[in-house]
Formats: C-alpha cells, sequence, structure tokens
C-alpha cells in the first residue's frame, strides 16, 4: 500500500507526496548519517522507482527539484568517493512541518 501527505498533495503534486513520505518514512534499506544537527539519507532515484514502480526516474527527479524549490527538502553530495554522484536528502523545518500534518506558516 502506498501513501502519501494530503496537504503536500494538494500543493506539490502526488508525485512529490510520493517522494517526500518515501525519504520521510526512512526506509531500512536507506543508509542514514547525522550531519550538521540533521538526519541525512542517502537515497537514488532508481532506488525509489523500485520501490514506487509507478514513477518514472524524470518524475522522481522532477518531484526532488519541486521539494527543494519549496523548501521542504535539502539535498547534498556527502559521498568520500568522487564517482558516486547519490544524493543525500534531509527535510528542513518547514518539512518536517508539513511532514507532522501542518500547513503553510502564515
Amino acid at each position: 500500500m502506498y501513501t502519501f501527505r494530503g496537504n503536500i498533495a494538494g500543493k506539490f503534486g502526488i508525485n512529490a507526496a510520493v517522494v517526500a513520505e518515501y525519504l520521510y518514512a526512512g526506509d531500512s534499506e536507506l543508509e542514514e548519517m547525522d550531519f550538521s544537527g540533521k538526519t541525512w539519507y542517502r537515497c537514488s532515484a532508481k532506488q525509489i522507482t523500485v520501490d514506487n514502480p509507478f514513477l518514472t526516474i524524470d518524475m522522481v527527479k522532477h518531484a526532488v527539484r519541486v521539494l527543494r524549490k519549496s523548501g521542504i527538502i535539502r539535498t547534498r553530495k556527502l559521498a568520500k568517493s568522487n564517482f558516486d554522484h547519490t544524493n543525500w536528502y534531509c527535510f528542513t523545518e518547514y518539512g518536517e512541518h508539513l511532514m507532522e500534518g501542518g500547513t503553510d506558516y502564515e
């Protein structure tokens, strides 16, 4: 069963809500790291499509751009290898607020 937050889907689209839910749930397969006081999750677009087969890689990349531009998540390359371009993601304070069921800040 797939779930997502309606408050995010209504404002940013269902694909963004699905990707946000996937990252927020902290799937046990995701590698995590504490960095700068936040928990970051390592995840590739391909990995998200494997667990959400109704999304294409392009749909995931677009959803990540929407979430990033909207200030819900931050992305960063934290790999020690220059050959590893997999992104790491963390939620901003605003993103955590939305994922906990909050509405936009007023």
